[in-house]
């Protein structure tokens, strides 16, 4: 994935789950996630790959926290209808 990618995906997208997934399936998106793109899980692969592991890790993290969070969530998804992809930027 590369940077302009990454700055396309909306939370949504990027945990691979439906915008009206619930909590549990998106705390279980998210799990998947992690065991994909945790920096840990890339340490062989070099400095390169470490950093950009650690970048979409803290994309997905954010994402994680956001949907997870009902009020941060009501005002990403009426931010989402404008065209603003990530919550508070």
């Amino acid at each position: 994935m590369s940077d302009d990618q990454l700055d396309l995906l909306d939370y949504y997208t990027l945990l691979q789950v439906a915008d009206d997934a619930t909590a549990d399936s998106i705390r279980a998106a998210f799990h998947r996630f992690a065991l994909r793109y945790h920096p840990d899980r890339h340490a062989d692969g070099g400095a390169e790959d470490v950093a950009r592991a650690a970048q979409i890790y803290r994309r997905g993290t954010e994402a994680y926290r956001v949907l997870c969070d009902p009020k941060m969530r009501r005002e990403y998804d009426a931010g989402l209808l404008k065209g603003k992809i990530r919550h508070g930027h």
